[in-house]
């Protein structure tokens, strides 16, 4: 019974260390819908765009945002915690 608790819990650290390998540099749906709406209501609210807004067709906030986020230039870093207990923090700034 040992022996099986051992396989056990050393599959599930390779899975563990699978899903970090394959999730750590993507982005989930809802960390996307976070980023641009907490830039969306920095423009708002009046800082300054980090890209230029003269070559959008659009001057809504959430357009910037979202093109800013496309190009990379946000100074964003996101903290994800994992089940594991273990930390990853993602910068979104492409170099």
């Amino acid at each position: 019974m040992g022996l099986e608790r051992d396989e056990i819990l050393s599959q599930d650290l390779h899975f563990n260390e699978v899903f970090i390998s394959l999730w750590e540099n993507r982005l989930t749906k809802y960390e996307i819908a976070r980023i641009i709406s907490a830039r969306a209501l920095q423009l708002a609210m009046g800082a300054p765009a980090l890209i230029d807004v003269n070559n959008i067709n659009s001057t809504d906030v959430v357009t910037i945002a979202e093109e800013e986020f496309k190009r990379g230039v946000l100074p964003i870093t996101i903290r994800r915690r994992l089940p594991n207990g273990k930390t990853i923090l993602i910068s979104l700034r492409k170099s």
